[in-house]
């Protein structure tokens, strides 16, 4: 399956196995300072993406077999479990739960918003501002209004959903970057630049919209160094927000 599409249903999944009432922490975070967080979840698909696998649908085309909407993230044992049980982890039961849980996840995150502080915000932007990208730094460009880029990217209702909570933080992200840019003039531009970086690869994978709003949050939370709080994947949401809004990532034209 694409690496991007698991990224998407990671991010979705908050990093936590969604099978019913388990919900375990999927990210071990590194015990030593040279060390990276290790994701130790399972990306499993809902419907089989080759013939004779568990609950294979002939109806789906390839691309849907590998999409983020097909698959869901689980813990070890319950990966395991749902292609071995198969009587009782249907398709119709696969789908509930990782609608469930997923809903869980966002409420979670808009929840922890109000507790993003600085300090959130600068384990987010300050690795990913200081790490090298694919792209030049860019001079803020003039923003469509907030409805007509959303149009014009045809994000769906969750991103919409997902950019209003997140942009209720767009001041503190924005007070955060200007102060940060009087002491590194390169600051704002190397962020957004790391970002432009992140979507054009998610592009190149063809990922749908919502799904790549998805995947700039989850490589943002992933790029964070040490993590595992909810209010430090509501700031990777924030800033990714407010970036969307200024329309320095995504379709401005």
């Amino acid at each position: 399956m694409p690496q991007a599409q698991e990224k998407v249903v990671i991010a979705r999944s908050g990093n936590r196995c969604a099978y019913p009432e388990c919900g375990v922490e999927l990210t071990l975070d590194p015990q030593a300072a040279g060390d990276q967080p290790k994701a130790v979840g399972k990306v499993a698909h809902i419907a089989a993406a080759s013939p004779g696998g568990p609950r294979y649908d002939e109806a789906m085309r390839p691309e849907q077999r590998g999409s983020a909407d097909n698959l869901i993230y689980l813990c070890g044992p319950h990966h395991d479990a749902v292609d071995a049980q198969l009587e009782h982890h249907t398709l119709e039961f696969l789908v509930d739960a990782k609608r469930r849980h997923e809903e869980a996840v966002a409420r979670a995150v808009k929840t922890a918003l109000g507790g993003v502080t600085y300090e959130e915000l600068s384990v987010v932007c300050g690795v990913i501002a200081s790490a090298p990208s694919a792209t030049q730094p860019t001079d803020v460009g003039l923003a469509l209004p907030l409805q007509e880029k959303i149009e014009l990217n045809k994000l769906g209702p969750t991103s919409v959903l997902r950019i209003t909570a997140g942009l209720s933080q767009a001041a503190r992200v924005g007070d955060f970057i200007a102060f940060q840019t009087t002491t590194a003039p390169a600051f704002g531009r190397s962020l957004v630049s790391r970002f432009k970086s992140d979507y054009f690869a998610a592009e190149a994978e063809s990922l749908e919209p919502d799904a790549i709003f998805d995947y700039l949050v989850e490589k943002a939370f992933e790029n964070a160094g040490p993590r595992g709080t909810p209010e430090v994947e509501a700031a990777a949401l924030a800033v990714v927000a407010y970036l969307f809004e200024i329309c320095e990532i995504f379709k401005r034209e």
